[in-house]
């Protein structure tokens, strides 16, 4: 069987587990490759090179694999994937049809689509499917290579280390709770990490890429909170009260699409900050009573600020908005008196803005007992509760607001996991000089033998889990995150020593393929199952002793 008909029809059995997200497909697929993998004869003679890795959760694992070169070198590739894929919910009435590609690319001509969808289906190149091209596609690549390589482990002049991991459309709990195993890998094994190769899709990272190419960084995320304290009132005393809806609403807009608000590295430019997530937390049932604490939470990439530049952001972002809102409840009220209004006065009154690393210091200060042993008890109950991570940082952030110095309207910014760390090959070590000359010998090899021209691209703007194979954070950026996440070191965690002993460059080079996360979700098969396999091959080459 050619290398492109083994990788076809290992995609075909990947998309077929429903491998989605938190559920029982995501323990299926892991427990498929890892028995796959153990049929090899190179792992049964060495079993401790193939591993089961538990998440946090007991439930969901990842699969890590080692391979050793012939050759006895320390010098090792790390490959890495995800497992897991959202949802088929966007498929409407071919649901049934999501994790079976060949179907679905067959239902798909009856079904109406955008000019591009329709010219790559009836071009007979792009096969259609969930996870097809986000990335089981990726995973199929790097099992094929890792099998290859276990039976003649002559092919390569370095090791390689396969990571398949759960959860990255997630919180990226599988990358994480990968991270001990690798660094003890890499102990036990005499391993020399010279790079990191994730095989995610050029538009999951370049969305309306033209063609092929390769990131040699990758953005990352904060996830920020503010948390809005108005002032409680009936409807009918409105402006008596001060609605935190209202000022959550300014400010959003202080911060939603602001072009302002991007951040910028060399060709990288990232979007500007959005809202995942607004609501409403103090009704759970019907009443007219003005809404007085509302929360918000944003998505901020990042190729350079650090967490202290994004609270600076936050806190100005939120001072104004909040002026604003209030000029505009008073300009209302004036004019309402205007028209005869004589109900409750308007009282303008402070807002105070602070992180929620204020909020704990008052509320450690205002507790009577043991405030940080009750605030990790409230912290494990809540880890306990199997509630949503997100949620559960909130909740512990609103059992700290009972101790705050000041009762009136606030608004309290803050992070909620998941933290996702930028990361950049800049070229300044040796080790990433030598990195980056393996990649241009392949960027080479592509043009020289199949013609095609990759480009280098910005950074991976899809966010990927090279965010934590390395560190590039000092150790007060990580306090500031520390200590303005609710619940740090209970509810989550990151093990930045782990991440900066691993400190490797990194390179994501993978398939193309257009939709991510839509039902037009699919994959050129002419580049990933004809040329990728032999561009990742090649890179070994170029990346191994001698080279």
């Amino acid at each position: 069987m050619s290398v492109e008909d083994r990788i076809y029809k290992e995609l075909i059995e990947l998309v077929r587990i429903p491998s989605v997200t938190g559920s029982d497909g995501e323990v299926e697929i892991a427990r498929y490759i890892y028995d796959g993998l153990n049929k090899e004869r190179y792992f049964m003679e060495h079993p401790g090179h193939l591993n089961l890795v538990p998440g946090p959760d007991g439930h969901r694992h990842s699969v890590v694999a080692l391979v050793r070169s012939s050759l006895n070198v320390p010098d090792t590739v790390l490959f890495i994937g995800h497992l897991d894929v959202v949802g088929a919910e966007v498929y409407g009435n071919l649901a049934d049809k999501a994790f079976n590609p060949e179907a679905l690319t067959q239902a798909m001509a009856s079904r109406p689509m955008d000019g591009q969808a329709r010219a790559d289906l009836e071009s007979g190149n792009w096969i259609f499917g969930r996870g097809v091209m986000d990335m089981k596609c990726g995973v199929a690549l790097e099992l094929d290579l890792i099998k290859e390589f276990a039976r003649d482990p002559s092919l390569f002049g370095v090791n390689v280390v396969v990571a398949l991991v759960f959860d990255e459309e997630g919180s990226s709990q599988g990358m994480i709770s990968a991270l001990p195993l690798l660094a003890d890998l890499a102990e036990r094994e005499g391993l020399n990490f010279i790079g990191a190769v994730n095989t995610e899709p050029t538009d999951a990272g370049l969305p309306g890429a033209p063609g092929p190419g390769y990131f040699l960084s990758t953005m990352g995320k904060a996830l920020v909170m503010t948390y809005v304290i108005g002032k409680e009132a009936h409807g009918g005393s409105y402006f008596g009260g001060l609605s935190a809806s209202l000022l959550q609403s300014f400010i959003d807009l202080e911060i939603e699409a602001r072009p302002e608000l991007r951040d910028v590295l060399g060709p990288s430019v990232t979007l500007p900050p959005f809202v995942l997530n607004r609501e409403c937390r103090q009704k759970e049932v019907y009443s007219v009573s003005i809404p007085h604490l509302n929360m918000a939470y944003y998505n901020v990439f990042t190729v350079a600020r650090t967490p202290r530049d994004v609270l600076g952001m936050f806190k100005e972002a939120a001072g104004r908005g909040v002026k604003k809102a209030l000029d505009y409840i008073d300009a209302s009220y004036m004019e309402m008196k205007n028209f005869g209004y004589a109900g409750a006065a308007r009282e303008r009154g402070d807002v105070s803005i602070f992180d929620f690393a204020e909020l704990r210091r008052q509320a450690a200060h205002n507790y009577t007992g043991d405030f940080e042993r009750a605030e990790r008890e409230m912290a494990l109950k809540l880890k306990s509760s199997g509630k949503d991570l997100r949620e559960q940082g909130i909740a512990l952030l609103e059992w700290e607001m009972s101790w705050r110095d000041k009762k009136g309207p606030a608004v309290i910014i803050g992070f909620l996991p998941p933290f996702m760390p930028h990361r950049s090959n800049y070229g300044r070590t040796e080790v990433e000089l030598r990195f980056n000359r393996a990649v241009e010998a392949t960027v080479s090899y592509a043009e020289n033998v199949f013609g095609r021209l990759l480009m280098e691209c910005p950074a991976f703007g899809g966010l990927c889990d090279l965010s934590y194979i390395g560190c590039e954070i000092d150790e007060g950026e990580r306090q500031t995150l520390k200590e303005n996440t609710p619940g740090w070191g209970v509810i989550y965690d990151l093990p930045f020593d782990l991440m900066e002993k691993l400190n490797m460059p990194i390179i994501n080079l993978g398939p193309l393929g257009r939709g991510a996360h839509t039902w037009l979700e699919r994959l050129e098969w002419d580049y990933a199952l004809g040329e990728l396999p032999q561009l990742l091959r090649q890179f070994l080459i170029n990346s191994g002793v001698g080279s």
